[in-house]
């Protein structure tokens, strides 16, 4: 159920193609999808930028320049050249990836001005492969226009699949959920299933098919035989999908996919399932994500197991309050760069901590030992140190300790030690 709020919930697809936004507010009842003012039909921004000779900056829809008012600078496939890491410079001068962006971001909220400047915000960024570069161009744009930098999230487009599914009615995902997609000049399959025998309940999205659609398949056929073959090569795409599973639900993602080639594969794909094609999934599986974080909507027993996401629990034994118990650090089920952690502590006579990691699933817990040499001699308890954990991938975690001293008692050292575990 989602709940009341006066928060601004956005979630945000990027591609080289374009962005989407898909918004959640309390003046509309679902997420709402919005376009650039000139192209609202098609619910996109493009991804391209001009900015006139008053230093205004909007959206460029790839019309020529005015000769008599020309741009003073124009920019297209700006995903695409901030992801090669591309050289981008604006009369001469060099243009950080992370200000372009920010720039972008800005003209994407103006379409939800009003909203935007009375409401907190909450920003999920979705893309088909998220990387701790692009991660961090992302974050640090976002907290240039304004953003809280704790309510910036990050996701790749599967994840988005999983949310948007999961957030439909319940009979349309009781059983798995395929995804087609073309990308790449093939048609991918994709199928959501979600194991029902563990607690919490997991789900996981993997690739099961994959049929190239270019011209080296093509092969020089007509155009009438070619869409004869595009029917006959997605039918036998989609009896890979389908074989041995029992699918609920599939959507088909873009306009590739129409009844003027695909006439046999999508009565097949219809027949006794729900489908449903559509252009905006991904944002709204980012809105619907984002909104999971904001507290707006609660997923009880089930759990995402994403390719980004962490799958074990991280801790330590600690003695709080008199009593000793585990002090959890990092939760499984998280994706890795929203996993963070910093607290402090004192030491009794110990010279190292120990972080224990446990398999989300079944398996051991491990000590991860870290030594703290050249810690200076104190009494029991008049040490503090600050922990700082964060992960760069889904496997590699960062630990560094920090040595504050003890009040006016002890000056802090200096001392910072550092270690990295791969799990």
């Amino acid at each position: 159920m989602i709940q009341a709020t006066n928060e601004l919930i956005l979630g945000i697809e990027l591609n080289e193609a374009y962005a989407q936004l898909t918004y959640y507010h309390q003046s509309v009842k679902e997420p709402v999808t919005v376009g650039a003012p000139d192209a609202s039909e098609q619910l996109q921004f493009p991804m391209a930028l001009r900015r006139d000779a008053s230093g205004n900056w909007d959206f460029w829809d790839g019309a020529p320049q005015q000769e008599e008012k020309p741009d003073a600078f124009r920019i297209s496939d700006i995903f695409g050249k901030i992801c090669r890491s591309e050289r981008i410079e604006d009369q001469g001068e060099l243009m950080p990836a992370a200000k372009l962006f920010c720039i972008y971001f800005t003209q994407c909220f103006q379409t939800l001005k009003l909203l935007v400047h009375n409401s907190t915000l909450h920003v999920m960024v979705t893309v088909r492969d998220l990387t701790e570069e692009l991660g961090a161009v992302l974050v640090e744009a976002l907290v240039q226009s304004g953003v809280d930098r704790r309510r910036i999230y990050l996701q790749d487009y599967l994840s988005s699949f999983y949310y948007y599914t999961v957030n439909q009615k319940k009979e349309l995902w009781y059983q798995d959920v395929a995804l087609l997609e073309y990308e790449q000049e093939a048609i991918v399959g994709y199928i959501l299933h979600i194991d029902r025998t563990t607690k919490p309940a997991i789900a996981r999205v993997d690739k099961v098919a994959r049929q190239p659609m270019d011209e080296t398949v093509r092969a020089g056929r007509s155009e009438q035989d070619w869409k004869k073959e595009k029917d006959r090569l997605f039918f036998e795409l989609l009896k890979k999908v389908f074989e041995r599973r029992t699918i609920s639900t599939s959507y088909l993602m873009g306009d590739y996919f129409n009844k003027s080639w695909a006439e046999r594969s999508i009565q097949y794909l219809c027949y006794k399932r729900h489908a449903f094609q559509g252009k905006n999934l991904y944002s709204k599986g980012a809105c619907y994500a984002a909104m999971e974080r904001a507290g707006l909507i609660v997923m009880k027993d089930l759990l995402f197991g994403g390719r980004d996401m962490i799958d074990r629990n991280l801790g330590m034994e600690m003695r709080i309050r008199g009593k000793d118990t585990f002090y959890p650090l990092i939760s499984a089920g998280v994706n890795w760069y929203e996993a963070h952690h910093v607290c402090e502590f004192t030491l009794n006579h110990e010279r190292e901590i120990r972080v224990i990691s446990q398999p989300m699933a079944e398996g051991e817990s491990i000590v991860h030992m870290m030594r703290l040499p050249g810690l200076p001699d104190r009494p029991n308890r008049a040490t503090r140190l600050r922990l700082d954990v964060y992960f760069s991938s889904p496997s590699r975690c960062h630990i560094e300790v920090e040595d504050l001293g003890f009040g006016g008692f002890y000056k802090p050292s200096g001392l910072v030690w550092e270690r990295t575990v791969t799990f």
